[in-house]
C-alpha cells in the first residue's frame, strides 16, 4: 500500500510541477522511498516466510491456517510487485516485467 501511495504522491507532484528540473527531484526522492518500502516488504515477507516453515513443521501445526496465511503472504508478496511494476513505468526505458515468477 505504502508503493501505491507515494506513486499518487508522486502524480500530484508531477501534475503540479512544470519545471524538469523539479519534477525529475520529485521522482528521485520517490524512486528512494518506494526502494525503500520494497526494500522492508521484502525483509518482513522473508521473516514471515520462514516463520510459516517453521510452524508446518510443528506436529500440532493447524495446517489450514498455515496454508491460510502462506495464500495471504503471496497475495502480499503480488500487490507488491504489481505495484513495483506499475512505478517502473515511471521510466520509459524500463523493460515491462511481464508476470512475477511463481513460487
Amino acid at each position: 500500500m505504502r508503493i501505491e501511495e507515494l506513486s499518487g504522491i508522486l502524480d500530484r507532484q508531477l501534475s503540479s510541477e512544470e519545471r524538469d528540473e523539479e519534477r525529475l527531484k520529485h521522482l528521485r526522492q520517490a524512486t528512494g522511498q518506494i526502494t525503500r518500502s520494497a526494500n522492508d516488504g521484502i525483509q518482513a515477507y522473508r521473516r514471515v516466510s520462514q516463520a510459516l516453515r517453521a510452524e508446518a513443521q510443528h506436529a500440532d501445526a493447524d495446517a489450514l491456517e498455515v496454508a491460510d496465511a502462506t495464500r495471504a503472504l503471496a497475495e502480499a508478496r503480488a500487490r507488491m510487485l504489481t505495484a513495483l511494476e506499475a512505478a517502473s513505468r515511471r521510466y520509459p526505458w524500463a523493460e515491462p516485467w511481464g508476470t512475477p515468477p511463481a513460487e
